[in-house]
């Protein structure tokens, strides 16, 4: 009997930390080649959205090489039915903008509005906005043909029915609200010295207001890790820099609203004045000094269970190493490292990961730079988010990956990767993991 009590002691330690998520299918596809040059332009981390599901169907976009080669690029827009069953992707390119700018800041944003419109911005790096929309609802009356017709006009500077200023502009992002607006989230100014804006699209008006500078710099910017919207709340966290220069990135900060981006709010629940400054009181949440190599920009998401997680790297421990950032429902903060068996040590300026969360289970997709592979590690709550698990590597990377978030709500992890290897032969890809939780 005794034995029997402490094998039952001994499962009801167990049991709680027994992993659940799994994969149980893979497919990957070619997407396009990736364009000729000396840095990247499909795949960055700051792009909040490359790869996005809305209804029945998944949308992708992209640059590829134009007809004049070499530094000529269009912006592409893929569709593929992804519900009931899986179609065949589609596309197209937009051949009256041509990017020419080999600048890795210069990547694509999509967001999709709950009327069903198609969001473009692309091609920033301290330039005047560039923004373009469907001219119809085209994600939700789905047009048989897919064609650049469905956008009609051009390629526009400013957000119609909003203010500006829309320059000089870096780092579009985009995130769909619950009741199916949309924000718009930049910078205006240069990397050391700029604000962030939030603009909000009304999928009943069909216009743009401005909701305003919720970001200001004190000789400075802030890097926001992304802006996510879960159940009523906005969150943001972010470094902030000092100069061009990365090795000035510090600290870790955080902020949330609960009324779209209006105002804002401490992690501890506190009223903060707008615009947030690096000095506004309690916003900073973490101290980690300058040359800390911080890489701004790396990942956040918010789960169904009220917890916000985030993912930046510092070496501040004296080896770099990735970290996990979570903030509980009832506002309280960790900051634990990702230990896990066979990932290298990041280095210094290398390839930034994404975080994503289905139920009670937190994703990981972690370049590994120095094996040239991404990898998927899952961990959960019953494992307090340190019982991390390999799900999956794909081989051959080379960039940042990117994540359907949407699509991750049906059990399917969609991931956006860019292959290594040389011009030709270097694909951009999507990958499907079936999972099982």
């Amino acid at each position: 009997m005794a034995s029997f009590s402490r094998l039952l002691l001994l499962l009801s330690v167990l049991l709680p930390f027994a992993h659940s998520v799994s994969i149980t299918s893979t497919a990957s596809w070619n997407i396009t080649n990736d364009p000729e040059g000396s840095v990247h332009l499909n795949g960055l981390a700051f792009q909040q959205q490359a790869l996005s599901t809305f209804g029945d169907y998944q949308y992708v976009a992209f640059y590829s090489t134009s007809p004049k080669g070499y530094g000529h690029h269009y912006v592409n827009l893929g569709r593929r039915r992804v519900t009931p069953s899986l179609g065949d992707w589609q596309y197209f390119a937009f051949s009256d903008y041509e990017q020419t700018t080999l600048d890795e800041h210069n990547t694509i944003s999509l967001g999709i509005s709950g009327d069903g419109k198609i969001h473009l911005s692309f091609d920033h790096h301290d330039v005047p906005l560039n923004y373009r929309v469907s001219s119809s609802g085209v994600a939700k009356t789905i047009p048989a043909e897919w064609t650049q017709s469905a956008f009609g006009g051009s390629v526009v500077h400013s957000l119609p029915g909003s203010t500006g200023p829309w320059t000089p502009l870096t780092y579009p992002r985009f995130e769909r609200l619950a009741n199916g607006d949309l924000l718009m989230e930049f910078r205006i100014g240069k990397s050391g010295a700029g604000d962030s804006y939030i603009h909000r699209y009304s999928s009943s008006s069909g216009q743009w207001s401005a909701v305003g500078k919720y970001l200001q710099g004190q000789d400075n910017n802030a890097y926001i890790n992304g802006i996510t919207s879960q159940d009523g709340k906005l969150y943001a966290s972010w470094t902030v820099r000092e100069t061009p220069d990365a090795s000035t990135n510090h600290d870790f900060y955080f902020a949330f609203s609960e009324d779209d981006g209006k105002t804002w709010k401490a992690s501890s629940g506190t009223t903060v004045t707008k615009p947030i400054t690096p000095s506004t009181a309690g916003i900073k949440v973490y101290t980690i000094p300058q040359s800390s190599e911080i890489i701004n920009q790396e990942a956040q998401c918010a789960d169904s269970k009220g917890r916000f997680h985030a993912l930046m790297r510092d070496k501040s421990s004296g080896t770099a190493r990735f970290y996990h950032y979570m903030r509980t429902a009832a506002g309280v903060f960790s900051k634990t490292a990702i230990t896990v068996p066979g990932l290298s040590t990041p280095p210094y300026l290398s390839y930034r990961g994404k975080l994503a969360s289905v139920g009670d289970t937190l994703i990981a997709i972690l370049p590994d730079a120095p094996k040239n592979t991404v990898t998927i590690w899952g961990a959960t709550a019953a494992g307090n988010f340190q019982d991390w698990k390999s799900l999956a590597t794909i081989t051959n990377m080379a960039g940042e990956p990117l994540v359907d978030h949407e699509r991750l709500k049906s059990g399917v992890l969609s991931v956006f990767v860019r292959q290594g290897g040389p011009f030709g032969t270097r694909k951009v890809q999507v990958w499907d993991f079936g999972l099982q939780l």
